[in-house]
């Protein structure tokens, strides 16, 4: 599959898909240091040892060092860094 056509169908996926069958986030990792996030609807935390983003009721943290945001939109970001650990986080009260 080409390049333009995975973006294109990722991008549907995040937009149009996810949010008709009850959202969540969709996660892709690109070797230890990139993380895709797609499906989000809101950035919580940004550090450089913690980010926590939202999609839904969903909430992930992704923990690591040198971590940093190298795009962002409406329902996606892509993080590199050293990427330690990735986890659902409860949701807030």
């Amino acid at each position: 599959m080409m390049e333009n056509q995975r973006k294109s169908l990722t991008k549907r996926l995040a937009e149009e898909i996810l949010p008709r069958v009850g959202g969540g986030i969709f996660l892709e990792w690109r070797g230890k240091e990139r993380l895709v996030a797609e499906g989000i609807d809101g950035l919580l935390e940004y550090g450089h040892t913690r980010i926590t983003v939202k999609g839904g009721s969903e909430r992930i943290g992704i923990f690591g060092k040198g971590l940093e945001m190298r795009y962002l939109s409406e329902t996606c970001i892509v993080i590199e860094g050293k990427i330690l650990k990735v986890c659902y986080l409860p949701e807030e009260v």
